[in-house]
């Protein structure tokens, strides 16, 4: 399997971004670089403020994404609070269709995600539920796409 993981989170602490192989698994981390496990914090910000902080991660993992999009089976995204579904918006944008893209949903401001997923064609994805933050589950699945070459079962 060939796959890429992205979040604006760290939930693979002590591991930079790039290529990770196991077998015939090759996996591309894109994760925060800063290696603070929360990419972004609501605290003392307006909604609007949370959106730019959020952009200002993704936007730099997503070109690093884009070079290798068209040769990869499957893409995991974290989308968690506000500003994050910019991420569903860009996989459309740049073509990713629905049956590639994994996304990884915690249930904060789950409205606005499910609906971004419906207006982008991304409805019949796999959505994985996840606790806040997606830390756990999104080691699960990478560690799962490098042992097993699948997303969590």
């Amino acid at each position: 399997m060939r796959a890429a993981m992205i979040s604006y989170n760290t939930f693979v602490a002590g591991n930079e971004n790039g290529w990770k192989n196991q077998g015939d698994n090759n996996l591309l981390l894109l994760q925060n670089a800063d290696g603070n496990m929360w990419g972004t914090s609501q605290f003392g910000k307006t909604a609007e403020q949370w959106n730019d902080e959020t952009k200002s991660l993704i936007d730099p993992l997503w070109a690093d994404l884009e070079r290798e999009l068209a040769s990869l089976d499957v893409v995991v995204f974290y989308v968690g609070s506000y500003g994050a579904e910019r991420i569903i918006e860009l996989a459309a944008e740049h073509g990713l269709t629905p049956d590639r893209a994994v996304f990884v949903f915690c249930d904060c401001n789950m409205e606005k995600k499910s609906e971004v997923l419906r207006a982008r064609g991304f409805e019949n994805s796999r959505v994985i539920d996840c606790e806040c933050g997606g830390h756990t589950t999104m080691r699960r699945v990478y560690t799962e796409i490098l042992r097993y070459g699948r997303v969590l079962d």
